[in-house]
């Protein structure tokens, strides 16, 4: 079984769902993490942010995708 690790971590709700949601389009399975936290205390940073979580093995795809949209 492939191991799920942290991708990455966001401060601002919106943009964890955004980032999510372009990863889920092209076909990478992920979830969010500390959402429910993050999206009610806007000082978030306490609790370490809401964390982006996916398969180790898709990280590398993540990456490069999220390279050439920005």
């Amino acid at each position: 079984m492939d191991k799920i690790v942290v991708f990455a971590t966001y401060y601002d709700p919106m943009e964890a769902q955004i980032i999510k949601t372009r990863l889920i389009d092209a076909g990478i399975q992920c979830f969010l993490t500390d959402e429910n936290m993050g999206g009610q205390f806007p000082y978030n940073q306490a609790i370490g942010g809401i964390k982006l979580n996916l398969f180790e093995n898709e990280v590398e795809l993540a990456n490069s995708l999220l390279a050439e949209e920005f």
